[in-house]
């Protein structure tokens, strides 16, 4: 039976539109480890493509059906291609874009007693390929502690004058995104651990009185502002092999301001990552 199709009909306005699609999508995905393994996940994906001037509308269910064949396979970069040339081949596009959104697992030991639990790290992939150029991103965000240096010194000095004080601290994210080279393979758990070793103060799931005060001794000898931690997270994703361009943002949610403190940085490349994808 043929029903018609007013998709493809001639739409009112002759305008192109750059990107259209589904998002909010909520699908099941498989996910190699680093640790060993795989991880059987659930993302929340936008995918859109590029749509011409003469044509109504894109068969939204299309990108769906396109996508499905894909989700009982690893995925990766490679994978996330192959999705975008089937999308750009199905909908008769030139650009097609997809994003996957979700929560990681890793296991968090404690500082020094015997307890583990995990963490879920909000993460996710996103892959551009404009005609036959691709890009794919990595992004995460890593919780830390921030503990304060100016408020430290107030302490020190409190403490020369005969009174006391104790630092205050801010619950803190560092929000990284990532371009690899395509022929590199970087797996997320590297970059939460290079952001992790570059901010040292974590929190953890489980925490013993030996663990909190190895916490507060760790704190101690690493106060830091938001400029120095955004610093030291920069400087170690630029010797990080593989990565290509990449850009942060830290947020300190300050204890005892009514605002938070945030900086911004990237590595600066021509028509590289920039401010604007944290507006």
């Amino acid at each position: 039976m043929t029903l018609p199709d007013i998709q493809q009909t001639k739409p009112n306005i002759n305008i192109p539109i750059k990107q259209v699609g589904v998002e909010n999508v909520i699908v099941p995905f498989i996910l190699k480890s680093k640790y060993g393994g795989y991880h059987s996940l659930t993302a929340k994906v936008s995918l859109r493509t590029d749509l011409d001037e003469n044509t109504k509308g894109i068969s939204m269910s299309r990108l769906l059906l396109t996508l499905k064949p894909f989700l009982d396979l690893p995925l990766k970069q490679k994978l996330i291609k192959q999705i975008l040339n089937e999308i750009q081949k199905n909908v008769g596009s030139m650009n097609s874009y997809i994003r996957f959104e979700f929560m990681l697992p890793i296991m968090k030991e404690s500082p020094l007693s015997d307890n583990s639990f995990p963490i879920y790290y909000n993460c996710r992939f996103e892959g551009h390929l404009n005609e036959d150029k691709f890009k794919f991103f990595q992004g995460v965000v890593v919780q830390y502690s921030s503990y304060c240096p100016c408020s430290a010194e107030l302490c020190k000095d409190l403490n020369q004058k005969g009174s006391s004080g104790f630092p205050h601290a801010q619950r803190s994210f560092a929000h990284i995104l990532i371009e690899s080279s395509e022929e590199k393979y970087i797996w997320l758990e590297d970059i939460i651990e290079k952001v992790e070793s570059s901010v040292v103060t974590l929190p953890y799931p489980i925490i013993k009185r030996v663990d909190e005060q190895e916490i507060a001794r760790i704190a101690s000898e690493n106060p830091m502002f938001v400029e120095d931690a955004i610093r030291s997270i920069s400087y170690n994703l630029n010797k990080m092999y593989g990565v290509y361009d990449w850009i942060v943002k830290c947020i300190h949610e300050e204890s005892i301001h009514t605002s938070e403190a945030i900086a911004i940085n990237y590595k600066g490349i021509s028509d590289g990552l920039n401010y604007k994808y944290f507006l």
